[in-house]
C-alpha cells in the first residue's frame, strides 16, 4: 500500500491489487453490518429516493458492540437518545452507507491507483474512518493504551515474532491487527496529503 500524495486535482494513492480489494471487501462487510448490500446501492440516488430513504423508521436498536459504535447514542438520557435516535438514525446511516459504498466501488475497480477528487475526500475520509472504528471494536481498543498495545503489537508479527504454530483465534487476532495498523497508517497518510496546499513536484 502507497500513502496518499497531494496532487492536482486532489489526492492520489494505490498499491498492490490483493491489498485494494481486501480493504474493499472490507468497505463490504461494514456496509454489510449496516444492514445493506454493496450490490444494490445507489450512491447517485436521486434526491427523492435519498429523502424516502432517510426518512424511513429506524431499524430497532442493536446490541452488536460494533453498530453501537458506529450508530451511538446521542444522549446519555435514553428517553431522549431513543428519540433522537428515531429522528436522525436512518440519515446518518444512509450517508455512511452511501460513502462506504463509494469507496468499495473505486477501490474495487482499480487496477493499482487511486485518484481522490477534492470533493470526494470527506467521503473517503469518513468510510476509512468507520472501517477503523469496526476493526477497533473487535480488538476491542477503547484508550490510548490499548491502541499502543495493538500497534506495537503489530509491527512485531509483521516482523514475525510470534509462536509457531498459532491457534486459529491468534491468527485471526493477528491478521485482524495487522489490517487495523494498515487501515490507520493509510488514514494517516491521507490526512497528511490533505494538509497540503499545492501538489509536491
Amino acid at each position: 500500500m502507497y500513502g496518499f500524495k497531494r496532487v492536482r486535482g486532489g489526492v492520489s494513492s494505490g498499491g498492490d491489487i490483493f491489498e485494494l480489494e481486501l480493504v474493499a471487501s472490507l468497505m463490504r462487510d461494514v456496509v454489510a453490518i449496516l444492514g445493506e448490500d454493496v450490490a444494490v446501492v445507489d450512491v447517485t440516488d436521486d434526491p427523492l429516493a435519498v429523502l424516502e430513504r432517510e426518512l424511513a423508521p429506524s431499524a430497532e436498536p442493536s446490541f452488536d458492540p460494533v453498530v453501537e459504535r458506529l450508530l451511538p447514542d446521542m444522549s446519555e438520557d435514553p428517553d431522549e437518545a431513543r428519540e433522537l435516535r428515531e429522528l436522525s438514525e436512518s440519515s446518518v446511516r444512509s450517508t455512511k452507507v452511501s460513502n462506504l459504498t463509494s469507496v468499495y466501488r473505486a477501490l474495487s475497480s482499480s487496477t493499482g491507483r487511486v485518484f481522490v477528487a477534492e470533493d470526494e475526500i470527506p467521503v473517503w475520509m469518513s468510510a476509512l474512518n468507520d472501517l477503523r472504528l469496526v476493526l477497533g471494536t473487535r480488538l476491542d481498543i477503547n484508550d490510548e493504551a490499548r491502541a499502543e498495545e495493538v500497534a506495537a503489537r503489530a509491527g512485531e508479527i509483521a516482523d514475525g515474532h510470534h509462536a509457531n504454530p498459532l491457534r486459529d483465534e491468534d491468527e485471526v487476532e493477528h491478521q485482524l491487527m495487522l489490517v487495523y495498523a494498515m487501515i490507520t497508517w493509510w488514514q494517516d497518510s491521507l490526512i497528511d496529503a490533505v494538509r497540503l496546499r499545492r501538489p509536491r513536484g
